[in-house]
């Protein structure tokens, strides 16, 4: 009795712990959960930012054929007879009485200033590099909303767990009481000398190992309560409870049309898809190392001896020029094997993503009806268990059966429980993840 005493009264420390701990519980719905943990959840804000670099990436790639414009002010001091010379030519202060000092010239300084600017007209490898950027953006963007696939789907089975914690809670609570009541059965008996000592003993060890399970159980709750916390990016330690049963409709779709809208959804499958065409325009960039490119020139300058952004002479120069690669030691054509090949693999990798798809949904749904046939036998166990257990305690209480008889009863009514609450909160994971699986959950529960 002793033992008894101390962790019943361990358990109830715990349990007031919890419950006031509870009264200052954030509680909240699963669509404020799931719109609370997008917001916030590290993983998802990653990806946002990841998203932002590839269109900022993409949009400077498609900037390339604007004209580049550059400022220059250097300073240059020399005795190089060729360099003081187009100094001095610059500046327009050559005298043709110096030619005789031309092979050894005093040192020049020369201040000069000018404005360059540069037009690509024809680039073909910065056409392709700006379509393979916006690709690429597209494939990180589609990245980043099968992000928020994930983090909604975390959530909502942390959201669950935390149900099923709650639901397991009770269930033990409820396995504390009968237990109770079976040990003050057991303590009349023996009292009014009907009953034996060891039943009362048995009685004592069943209440204590089920008020153990039941510590265990709010133990399990607020790790779960935790758990939900960190996936909605809350700090450590922080507790967040589930405040709504939920509830989603039933996959009423054959798995040949959830395939078919998996293949259309899954957003992974469209980044799939992106990077293939990214690798096209891989592709078309490095054979766009055979073709020339041709661009534009132009600079003004200003050229003094003295000061800087002096002015002795100006001047200027334009011109447009073509350049071919006619060889480059066969780096071009290598690059462009290279790219063909991973292109190879996009391609083979896209089409395996989308037979894996296939079997996700298949599997989900296989899932779903094995948790529906499941849920429906736990009920029945439940049923059979409870009316096995009220027969044997009128027959215990007539004398027709044993204590053992009894707590077995018992044990087996609470793994039913356990089993049911366990079946139930299944049913609901696989019909998430069946939506999950066809690329429309995050739709789904915020419907």
């Amino acid at each position: 009795m002793r033992v008894s005493a101390i962790l019943l009264t361990l358990m109830l420390a715990w349990l007031a712990n919890a419950w006031a701990e509870q009264a200052t519980l954030a509680q909240l719905t699963l669509r404020e959960a799931i719109a609370q943990g997008l917001e916030r959840n590290h993983q998802g804000r990653a990806a946002q930012f990841q998203a932002e670099a590839a269109r900022s990436g993409a949009t400077a790639a498609a900037l390339h054929y604007l004209p580049s414009v550059t400022l220059e002010e250097s300073w240059t001091r020399s005795t190089m007879p060729v360099t003081t010379f187009m100094m001095k030519l610059n500046q327009g202060r050559f005298n043709p009485a110096e030619m005789n000092s031309l092979n050894n010239p005093a040192p020049v300084n020369d201040f000069k200033s000018a404005i360059s600017v540069e037009q690509p007209l024809f680039m073909p490898e910065a056409w392709a590099a700006q379509r393979g950027a916006r690709y690429g953006a597209e494939q990180q963007e589609a990245i980043a909303e099968q992000s928020r696939e994930q983090v909604a789907f975390s959530i909502f089975q942390r959201y669950l767990a935390v149900q099923q914690a709650k639901a397991l809670l009770q269930a033990t609570e409820k396995a504390v009481e009968e237990g109770r009541e079976s040990l003050r059965q057991a303590s009349i008996r023996v009292k009014a000398g009907l009953g034996l000592r060891s039943d009362e003993l048995r009685a004592e060890t069943n209440l204590a190992m089920t008020e153990q399970q039941a510590i265990s159980a709010a133990n399990n709750l607020t790790l779960a309560r935790m758990q939900l916390a960190l996936a909605l990016g809350g700090h450590s330690g922080r507790q967040v409870d589930a405040v709504d049963a939920v509830s989603l409709r039933h996959p009423g779709q054959q798995p040949a049309l959830l395939m078919q809208l998996a293949q259309h959804q899954r957003r992974d499958l469209l980044a799939s898809e992106r990077a293939k065409e990214q690798a096209d325009a891989a592709l078309l960039q490095s054979r766009a190392g055979f073709l020339p490119t041709v661009g534009a020139f132009g600079s003004w300058q200003m050229n003094d001896h003295n000061r800087p952004f002096g002015r002795e002479q100006d001047s200027w120069i334009a011109g447009i020029s073509a350049r071919w690669n006619l060889f480059d030691g066969f780096r071009t054509w290598n690059r462009s094997s290279q790219t063909l090949a991973a292109r190879s693999a996009a391609v083979e990798l896209l089409a395996q993503n989308r037979k894996e798809v296939d079997y996700q949904v298949q599997e989900a749904w296989l899932r779903h009806q094995e948790a529906e046939k499941r849920l429906l036998v736990a009920r029945s166990a439940v049923t059979a268990a409870e009316e096995a257990t009220r027969l044997l305690s009128k027959r215990f209480d007539n004398a027709l059966a044993t204590m053992l008889e009894l707590l077995d009863a018992q044990t087996a009514l609470h793994q039913a429980r356990a089993t049911l609450v366990e079946s139930d909160t299944t049913l609901t994971l696989a019909t998430g993840r069946v939506y999950y699986a066809a690329g429309t959950f995050l739709k789904e529960v915020q419907q």
